[in-house]
């Protein structure tokens, strides 16, 4: 896979482009706004929710100051109750759900990297997570004509997949995510790209750099596009027992329409990653370079607002006669974020010439799913 992209226009894009340029010049040229991304990982979640994390960031500066350690499990987690999303129709699941952390909790409970950290900063590094029900991938067979049912076709990060409908981490199937050791599955790859970017001596601001980069590799590692999840449908069909999900409770994913729920849920919430992260990378002028044409189109013409120009992007794709270009790569079409760290990426960004850190926008359902999250 290429780890540039050259982004030469296709008649598409070109007809993408014109249709956003005549909305920006009829907003006014709305004024640039910097998207933080502390405050997107508690949307649409349960109030107290919101409240405990509050509470638990403010003891936590003092905390890793003083040097964190033992009361670590009592500080850092954070519980979390059945509510999915506040959007109507949706419902509650038998699964639930917990908080994901984009930086290693190991490099969290680490004194050394945040000894001069700032209220305002522990509030975004705090809640830079994502809903562990939303983060769902396809385990391709492990050889060539494995029988099915000898293998886990689609698992997730505990609880979002599991084989009974049981409440809690009972029944979860994590297959994939990794034994906690950095390089060690999804979740440890992740790990190694957070950390290669958080050694970077030379950038100017290594903490942003860190924060995006946590949220770029969970995009990459920590969940699968919809056109990578549909792959599994024949092999999770063919197991001989349910499958369920947290964004479907208790239906069995073996049925069709089930398993095509889950995968809209997925793809919702990957691609309302995915425009956040590029809105806070596009307000970055060292950044914005490697924000993918048709996302950085949007953005520019939707004031840099993310859900705005995602919704806009949305109503275009399935009303107009000429729909924005749309990413179909079978999976995740970014470089290998282990090798390079975010700045060294954004030095080798020319016009014309990205580094693919982040995809371009993908297909997204006609409206947001019941349970992805509120506004």
């Amino acid at each position: 896979m290429p780890h540039t992209a050259k982004d030469k226009p296709t008649p598409s894009h070109i007809h993408m482009l014109a249709r956003n340029e005549r909305r920006f010049t009829k907003a006014g040229k709305p004024a640039l706004m910097r998207q933080q991304l502390g405050r997107l990982a508690s949307r649409g979640l349960a109030p107290a929710l919101k409240v405990e994390m509050k509470n638990l960031r403010r003891k936590w500066v003092p905390w890793v100051r003083a040097g964190g350690g033992g009361e670590y499990k009592g500080k850092i987690r954070v519980k979390t109750d059945k509510t999915l999303s506040n959007r109507q129709g949706a419902t509650q699941s038998f699964v639930g759900i917990g908080l994901d952390e984009h930086i290693a909790t190991r490099l969290l409970k680490s004194r050394a990297l945040w000894a001069n950290i700032s209220k305002r900063k522990a509030r975004n590094v705090f809640a830079n997570r994502s809903r562990t029900a939303d983060l769902v991938w396809y385990n391709p067979p492990p050889t060539v004509g494995a029988a099915p049912g000898t293998w886990q076709p689609i698992a997730g990060h505990t609880p979002s997949i599991k084989s009974s409908p049981i409440g809690g981490t009972k029944a979860a199937i994590t297959e994939g995510h990794g034994n906690g050791t950095p390089g060690s599955g999804r979740d440890g790859r992740r790990e190694q790209a957070v950390d290669r970017t958080r050694q970077d001596a030379n950038s100017p601001d290594p903490l942003h750099d860190t924060l995006v980069m946590g949220t770029l590799a969970t995009i990459k590692y920590m969940s699968d596009p919809s056109t990578r999840l549909k792959l599994a449908r024949p092999h999770v069909k063919a197991l001989q027992t349910p499958r369920y999900s947290a964004l479907t409770g208790n239906k069995d994913l073996r049925k069709k329409k089930h398993f095509k729920s889950l995968v809209a849920h997925v793809q919702e919430e990957r691609e309302r990653k995915k425009w956040e992260v590029g809105s806070v990378m596009r307000g970055d002028k060292r950044l914005k370079g490697m924000v993918p044409p048709v996302i950085r189109s949007y953005l520019k013409a939707n004031g840099n607002q993310p859900l705005v120009a995602m919704e806009a992007f949305r109503k275009d794709l399935h009303n107009k006669k000429v729909p924005p270009p749309v990413n179909i790569s079978a999976e995740s079409d970014t470089r290998d974020l282990t090798t390079k760290s975010l700045h060294q990426m954004a030095t080798k960004t020319k016009p014309g010439k990205r580094q693919r850190s982040l995809s371009d926008a993908r297909m997204l359902p006609v409206a947001p799913p019941p349970n992805s999250r509120g506004h």
